[in-house]
């Protein structure tokens, strides 16, 4: 391996590298990745769904909101500093790049303790305020405490530090960590929930296992940055220090807003479902996590392209920039558009493969048949925010991450269930997400309509 401290790899990748071959580089590394982090995500359901027991299920689809708000605290310091970064190292100020890099796991590591913190006192009230019950609380107590109070720090500084790196140019090394970490864990879910466990405690065992395997992929990443030093020497100038820190905050509260507001919005959803039965939470949870296939895709591209992005834009190489958002536009809707039609022609046997029981198959299929109709939508919008986020904007990409979830979708939660039944609430995913994409299409058309300007690192 390159000695990362020495070497401008993103010189040589963002800027050199003809735009094609620049951006599978970025982008191909991420969507393996996010589809493996994935593939171990489901595993948790899927083993546990080999119980038979669709309160365990449920318990572990309760719990999602929860663990989610680990990854949006991650994208927090993440994504907004991968993107401040790469363009301060774009118009070559290296002393603010090691500035940020040094913010944003200072910053991920103190948000991590203070979320688990909180967690450990509020637990029990939480889980119950979000749709727990006398039959899925127990099971939803001990994931949380597991994966998400012990095993909350490496789950938030481990995906920062792999955004960073790919922001200085190294996607594979990268994403070799999160891929390292979704591996083990789909390796150890069978060893803790079948062998290590007794019989009744599979959930604690599925938590166990994401705890352990996300804290040994924090430990693969620390020895990358300690091995090639890729903080370099700590940055000499303290003046700009509260400026970093503030285009760190308001490039990544976009992202952070997308899943965190996404969580809110499944807690009025799974509380509404609840009112239906276990069995349709389980459903819900699962179609979730299919969904979360298309999403990760998705993810995979636009946070691959975002240091792209923000290099090419800080460096004043605009057309190089469109190019490669085009190509990733056509990349993101291809998928998208191909996993909508399978979504919707085989929503029974996906929903099968995780459980077998006949009421949560019957609920998961139907939520699934409405809930892939907004991927080809919210593909788009992703698009659009990776943009602004790039050009370092954040007015635009916080609207659009507001819209896009935990607003108009809650009230719409409430509107459609008053006229069609519970049944049909997600419905309101699909008419949100229009909105979004439609408000994303105007303000960007009349963002560059507007601003043909000289690149900037930070603006106030």
């Amino acid at each position: 391996m390159r000695h990362m401290g020495k070497t401008t790899g993103e010189e040589e990748l963002f800027g050199k590298t003809a735009i094609g071959k620049a951006v599978l580089s970025m982008i191909l590394p991420a969507i393996v990745s996010q589809i493996i982090i994935v593939i171990y995500n489901m595993a948790d359901t899927f083993y546990v769904g080999l119980t038979e027991n669709a309160n365990a299920v449920a318990a572990v689809s309760l719990c999602l909101p929860v663990y989610s708000m680990l990854s949006a605290l991650s994208n927090l310091f993440g994504i907004g500093g991968a993107a401040a970064a790469s363009r301060a190292l774009g118009v070559k100020d290296d002393q603010r790049a090691r500035l940020v890099l040094r913010f944003s796991l200072i910053g991920a590591l103190l948000i991590a303790v203070c979320y688990t913190g909180i967690l450990a006192v509020c637990k029990h009230p939480l889980l119950l305020l979000i749709g727990g019950d006398d039959s899925t609380i127990g099971y939803a107590e001990s994931y949380v405490l597991w994966a998400v109070i012990i095993g909350g720090i490496p789950t938030v500084v481990s995906p920062v530090c792999g955004h960073l790196i790919r922001a200085k140019g190294y996607p594979k090394q990268a994403s070799l960590g999160m891929i390292l970490g979704a591996l083990l864990n789909i390796a150890l879910d069978p060893l803790f929930i079948f062998v290590l466990l007794p019989k009744g405690h599979e959930v604690t065992g599925a938590a166990m296992a994401t705890a352990l395997s996300n804290s040994i992929a924090l430990l693969y990443y620390i020895f990358l940055y300690r091995a090639n030093n890729i903080l370099g020497e700590r940055p000499a100038s303290k003046g700009s220090r509260k400026t970093v820190l503030l285009e760190i905050l308001r490039g990544g509260l976009p992202s952070f807003c997308m899943i965190a507001l996404a969580m809110l919005s499944n807690c009025f959803l799974n509380a509404m479902v609840s009112d239906l039965s276990s069995e349709a939470v389980a459903g819900l949870g699962i179609v979730r996590k299919i969904d979360q296939l298309a999403y990760a895709v998705n993810q995979g591209i636009t946070q691959g392209i975002l240091p792209l992005a923000a290099y090419c834009y800080a460096s004043n190489r605009r057309k190089r920039m469109w190019s490669a958002i085009g190509m990733c536009t056509a990349i993101s809707e291809a998928v998208s558009l191909t996993s909508a039609v399978i979504s919707t022609l085989f929503s029974r046997q996906l929903v099968s493969i995780f459980i077998r029981e006949p009421v949560t198959v019957e609920y998961g299929a139907s939520f699934l048949r409405v809930l892939c109709l907004a991927i080809p939508i919210y593909s788009l919008t992703f698009i659009i925010i990776a943009v602004f986020q790039a050009m370092g904007c954040g007015r635009q990409p916080f609207i659009l991450s507001i819209l896009h979830k935990g607003s108009l979708d809650i009230v719409l939660l409430f509107v459609i269930r008053s006229i069609a039944g519970t049944e049909n609430v997600l419905w309101a995913t699909l008419i949100s997400e229009t909105v979004a994409l439609l408000a994303g299409i105007g303000m960007l058309a009349h963002y560059n309509k507007r601003n043909d300007e000289k690149p900037q690192v930070a603006r106030s």
